[in-house]
């Protein structure tokens, strides 16, 4: 199948699976499957309650097992009015304010991500102030009945959403406007299927004397008759052409409303459409930023701390919305010096014992493998910084701090004698300057644990050696440094729980 349509059809399909009309019973009878318990989700609904704002869930009442777990978006439609006092409620409640990548924008609409602990993946806000249908890569319309929507909403599982008879209104111009310039789903019938159940039970639980008044008074170029013809075509009732017709005459209808396609979001919108969607995102960078821009941040601890898994952890949560890398300066990737000056104090050694002498490390080669690694160490964090400036997060490993410098930081002066050569002082200043060069992480998170336990928890290695190591995170002092002291030797689920409330309060 062509992958754009494959696509579309998913998401058609994911939209059938649990009803949630309003705070009576959905229309077969039976109660309306209620979404999974979300603290921040109903925190937000109380604040809104409580502060006399106007919103409601104006779509998705049918995916509550997907929006709150994290897995799909909140979109709620507010007030323009309570513009100013909606970001105040949401700061409060630590949501982050995000912009999508250039030429995704869509004005009246807002983006912000939450942390809840009790998910494992950030919740995603669509926040409309004008309610708007279309996409980026499409042309958007504007329906002008907010006002209308949020006078008669009622209250739903967590949010109030609009009552049934506005929600069929709108879900059918929805799904219509979504076939405007695709003609390969105009002339399908399989797609219909994955929102029939959605269509009938809204259909029958609307008034239609209701919705022919709200068409006349709001939408007047879209009268009753031809709103039916459009439900037919929805159910299949009609014929192909009438079927790939319908959207554009809908389309002529509301020109007036609609917000012609960017031209800048045809190609990336191209791109996303033709090729699977594995190929797709490493062309097209979909991702938000997040207003408050990137963040470096430096995970510290030693063996056995947990740095690395819980560095994966922070990576694999914060990937999925915003652009996130890795970086482990310890093991920078190695140049094309790096690999000759180890090449060359490899045969070097191997040159000493075959003349049975002692090796020597303060030799050349051993100090210039020590530069290319400052260097590889620079060029690295040079890419680290550079993304974070472009508003990524880079989650850093043996981060070069004052506090670690001898874990991580200079080697050459203590190979060198009190007089060195002028080879050996060159060699000594080169590898400072890459060390010099490296600025402050934005943000330290610390792993402390104790080394005796450290020892338990890495039996393969040398006890002496973590020991030792596990001794220079344990016993200094990060009071100076700013860093969060996070308690290594908890649970790794508490552990990562707590890394994620530090990275949340810091973006």
């Amino acid at each position: 199948m062509i992958p754009f349509l494959e696509r579309e059809l998913d998401v058609y399909h994911m939209e059938i699976i649990s009803p949630d009309l309003g705070p009576e019973q959905a229309p077969d009878g039976g109660a309306s499957a209620a979404p999974p318990v979300n603290a921040l989700l109903e925190q937000l609904a109380r604040s809104l309650e409580q502060h006399g704002v106007a919103y409601c869930q104006w779509k998705g009442h049918w995916s509550a097992h997907r929006w709150a777990t994290g897995h799909g978006d909140v979109d709620l439609l507010v007030d323009h009015k309570a513009l100013a006092t909606f970001r105040r409620l949401a700061e409060e409640l630590g949501f982050k304010l995000a912009h999508p990548p250039a030429g995704h924008e869509i004005p009246g609409i807002e983006t912000y991500f939450g942390h809840d602990p009790q998910i494992n993946r950030l919740l995603h806000l669509h926040v409309h102030y004008r309610l708007l249908l279309g996409d980026y890569w499409k042309p958007v319309y504007r329906l002008p009945i907010e006002h209308h929507l949020l006078r008669r909403t009622v209250q739903g599982s967590v949010f109030r959403i609009p009552n049934p008879t506005d929600q069929y209104l709108v879900f059918v111009l929805r799904m219509m406007l979504r076939q405007v310039g695709r003609p390969l789903l105009s002339a399908q019938t399989v797609w219909t299927s994955g929102i029939r159940i959605q269509l009938a039970a809204l259909e029958a639980a609307s008034d239609r004397r209701e919705l022919a008044r709200v068409l006349r008074e709001h939408l007047r170029p879209v009268d009753l008759p031809f709103f039916e013809r459009c439900v037919r075509s929805l159910e299949g009732g009609c014929g192909l052409v009438e079927r790939a017709i319908l959207p554009w005459q809908l389309h002529r209808s509301l020109r007036a409303l609609a917000r012609p396609t960017p031209a800048m979001a045809l190609i990336p919108a191209a791109v996303e459409k033709i090729f699977p969607a594995s190929v797709a995102h490493k062309l097209c960078e979909r991702r938000m930023r997040l207003a408050g821009g990137g963040l470096v941040l430096a995970l510290g601890g030693r063996e056995g701390a947990g740095k690395s898994t819980c560095a994966r952890a922070l990576a694999g949560w914060l990937a999925p919305a915003f652009p996130t890398m890795r970086a482990d300066l310890g093991k920078a990737p190695r140049s094309l010096l790096t690999l000759i000056a180890g090449g060359a104090l490899k045969l070097q050694h191997w040159v000493d014992r075959q003349l049975s002498r002692p090796s020597r490390p303060n030799s050349a080669t051993e100090l210039l493998r020590h530069v290319g690694t400052a260097r590889d160490r620079f060029l690295l964090y040079q890419k680290v910084r550079r993304f974070a400036v472009s508003g990524g997060i880079a989650v850093c490993e043996h981060y070069p701090v004052f506090q670690n410098r001898q874990l991580v930081g200079l080697c050459i002066p203590e190979l060198l004698p009190a007089n060195p050569g002028r080879l050996a002082n060159l060699l000594r200043q080169a590898e400072a300057s890459y060390y010099d060069r490296i600025l402050l992480p934005d943000a330290s998170v610390v792993l402390r644990l104790d080394p005796e336990l450290a020892v338990l928890r890495k039996p393969e290695k040398p006890v002496e050696g973590v020991q030792a190591r596990g001794r220079i995170i344990w016993e200094t002092d990060w009071s100076a440094s700013g860093a969060y002291l996070v308690d290594a030797s908890r649970p790794l689920e508490e552990v990562i729980g707590r890394l994620k409330a530090i990275v949340w309060s810091l973006l």
